[in-house]
């Protein structure tokens, strides 16, 4: 007998929006900022740097180097590094840098493809809806706006409330803490990323689907309970 889900915690970037594109736009205006050329080998620099530094953050490659006061400090020094590796510049001038690009992050949000209408569906469904990101948490009022999603979510919750990112325990500890009453068994957890959203999902006791967009061949150990290509086609799981 098929499993049955009752809340779905998503992903937000790359698998509701569209954040290659929403980094380029971001990063173009940054730029633009500074005077300097943009080009499309620039672009593409940065977003390689971007997912390589969240990506061994995300895997404990990157450690913190200072004990911090609050979360907001943590979270400061924390995003404002990978602009001091791509300007080579000061961590004030870096801070400065990731304030203005947060802001350009909500400017041009694109969503991806069949969003607004699986989450139109699956609320008609009465599926709890969870965010669950790694992204920055400014921008995604606006994100979700953008999808006509806020009136479907039932709890946003991100990064930078934990103080840990997806796939680590801490993550999805403090995700439980703030959902209060739940049943991992009634939890299925989408993404794009093996490493972080169905890792998190199959360490912390979650099915996972992962939403494979560009339909890779996965070579790794992570095994997702669902892969798809499109969105629509969570209608055959939920």
């Amino acid at each position: 007998m098929a499993k049955t889900y009752k809340k779905l915690l998503f992903d937000l970037d790359n698998t509701l929006i569209d954040d290659n594109e929403n980094r380029r736009y971001a990063m173009k205006k940054i730029l633009d900022d500074r005077k300097e050329d943009i080009t499309e080998e620039k672009l593409e620099n940065f977003i390689k740097l971007d997912d390589k530094y969240w990506k061994d953050r995300a895997e404990g490659k990157i450690k913190d180097l200072y004990k911090f006061k609050n979360l907001e400090e943590k979270t400061t020094w924390v995003r404002a590094q990978r602009f001091i590796m791509y300007f080579n510049c000061s961590f004030k001038e870096a801070v400065k840098i990731n304030k203005d690009y947060i802001n350009y992050l909500k400017n041009n949000i694109i969503p991806i493809k069949n969003a607004k209408e699986i989450l139109e569906y699956l609320n008609k469904k009465q599926y709890e809806i969870y965010i669950v990101t790694n992204g920055p948490e400014k921008p995604v009022g606006n994100k979700l706006n953008s999808i006509n999603a806020t009136k479907y979510i039932k709890c946003v919750f991100t990064a930078e409330e934990a103080g840990y990112m997806k796939p680590h325990e801490e993550f999805f500890n403090k995700f439980f803490k703030k959902i209060n009453n739940y049943k991992k068994d009634d939890m299925l957890i989408i993404g794009d990323e093996l490493e972080k959203d169905v890792l998190g999902g199959i360490q912390n006791g979650i099915d996972s689907c992962w939403f494979n967009v560009e339909n890779k061949k996965n070579t790794s150990k992570i095994k997702p309970n669902f892969e798809i290509e499109n969105l629509l086609e969570l209608r055959k799981i939920l």
